[in-house]
């Protein structure tokens, strides 16, 4: 009896651990191939491709400045204008019926350089603007 034993514990202490170490290797490789699956269902949309909003910005006196669309606009296109530390002085909209040019006048506020965020529900575009008409400087310290 004590003959059948021996073998047998020897032989359970290297089949378990195998066991283990096969089925754990075979349920990793089977969620391995569960998340390649779900990956496959991944779709974008048709007008991913769809151009993003361009304009201009044009001084157009003190602290005075104009937007430009490059092209009219089938919905609104959203306006956000900063001063030049970063507080929102205007969050607008410039519908289709404004057509491709807005005027803005910002004479009430003190700063001079304007950050000019334009896009629409898919794209910003973000420049900035001195609103100072070429050739008109000012002199320091005067406001």
């Amino acid at each position: 009896m004590k003959q059948y034993i021996l073998p047998l514990f020897n032989l359970s202490l290297f089949v378990w651990p195998s066991l283990y170490i096969l089925t754990g290797f075979l349920l990793f490789s089977n969620a391995q191939n569960l998340s390649q699956d779900a990956d496959l269902g991944i779709s974008f949309p048709h007008n991913l491709n769809s151009p993003s909003v361009e304009f201009k910005l044009k001084s157009s006196g003190e602290k005075k400045f104009r937007i430009i669309l490059d092209k009219k606009s089938s919905g609104n296109t959203k306006v956000k204008i900063y001063d030049l530390i970063g507080n929102l002085v205007l969050e607008d909209m410039i519908k289709p019926e404004d057509g491709t040019e807005k005027s803005f006048d910002f004479s009430h506020i003190n700063s001079h350089l304007f950050v000019v965020e334009v896009g629409n529900s898919k794209y910003n575009k973000t420049k900035s603007i001195y609103a100072q008409p070429p050739g008109n400087p000012k002199p320091i310290g005067e406001e």
